[in-house]
């Protein structure tokens, strides 16, 4: 396990650690082969997008704790996640240039939390404001340490 995926797991335990905290669930990890998905738009299937977001998913199928998310991968028994959200963008009549080249990975109150394909960065946006990026990380443990501070402000 290298280095980025340590820092990983350390980041979705602590998240998950304080939503439980906060008397939200938590996902159980997914146990599912992962999808073959494009995310539309020409986006292909991304080693480093799911290098990481596959850990992510291992160690438990999205986060979401006051207002803060990280899709999962959809179960017989949850709600839509990671695939239909970005699918859902790329619907004739919805889709959102603003986010083109993006994977959107999560959201809270205001803003959008996306993989960017070209830079190859973890960001957080602004959800109407695209333009306006709050947050540029490196790894999706970053991203991820980021909404943690917010969770412990609370």
């Amino acid at each position: 396990m290298n280095k980025e995926m340590s820092s990983l797991t350390l980041a979705v335990n602590e998240f998950n650690r304080l939503s439980e905290e906060l008397g939200y669930d938590i996902n159980p990890p997914y146990k599912g082969t992962l999808p073959t998905h494009d995310f539309g738009c020409g986006i292909t299937q991304l080693a480093q997008f799911w290098l990481q977001y596959n850990e992510l998913l291992r160690i438990s199928n999205g986060l979401s704790a006051d207002g803060h998310t990280c899709y999962g991968l959809s179960t017989a028994s949850n709600e839509p996640g990671l695939i239909e959200f970005n699918d859902a963008l790329n619907t004739p009549g919805f889709e959102f240039d603003g986010m083109h080249g993006r994977i959107v990975i999560g959201e809270n109150n205001t803003d959008t939390l996306y993989y960017d394909t070209v830079t190859k960065r973890w960001e957080s946006c602004d959800r109407i404001g695209t333009e306006n990026v709050w947050e540029s990380c490196d790894t999706l443990a970053e991203l991820i340490e980021t909404k943690i501070k917010l969770l412990k402000i609370k």
